[in-house]
């Protein structure tokens, strides 16, 4: 049975720049960041002959995992929000404006523009889907006035 979640993963080309990027523009702090090689990572993975490099960054209560895989590489190009087994990390802020001014500032990139919700239970509240240098998709999150997120 579960008894925990443990952590979000995304591979990435480059994950130095993941490092970079979720440390100054998001503020998660780098654990660790170490290669992964031996038959025991192609093993868990499921991928034979694997040799990785591998980030941990902990912030906001959550644990990131970066993987770069070195050997053999996989298919290059960046998910569109509606790609079948695209993911996305969301995070709740106090003022969305400056949070996306800060991934830009940081190399990241705009997907849509901020909106406000005008329906359903987040009515008033506005959110936004930017991307990480890497391609990683963040959406902001800014509840409603005297809402709870």
């Amino acid at each position: 049975m579960i008894t925990a979640f443990d952590h979000t993963s995304f591979t990435v080309p480059d994950v130095e720049a993941a490092v970079r990027f979720w440390t100054a523009a998001l503020g998660f702090t780098a654990a660790s960041v170490s290669l992964r090689d031996g038959p025991f990572l192609g093993s868990v993975v499921g991928v034979p002959g694997a040799r990785a490099k591998i980030a941990h960054l902990h912030g906001h209560g959550h644990h990131m995992e970066f993987i770069e895989y070195l050997e053999p590489a996989g298919a290059t190009g960046q998910p569109s929000p509606h790609d079948r087994l695209a993911a996305h990390v969301a995070f709740v802020t106090d003022d969305i404006a400056a949070a996306v001014a800060r991934v830009l500032a940081h190399g990241g990139a705009h997907l849509g523009q901020v909106t406000e919700v005008t329906n359903g239970p987040y009515q008033g509240s506005f959110a936004v889907y930017v991307r990480d240098p890497n391609g990683v998709i963040v959406e902001f999150y800014q509840p409603a006035q005297g809402a709870k997120p």
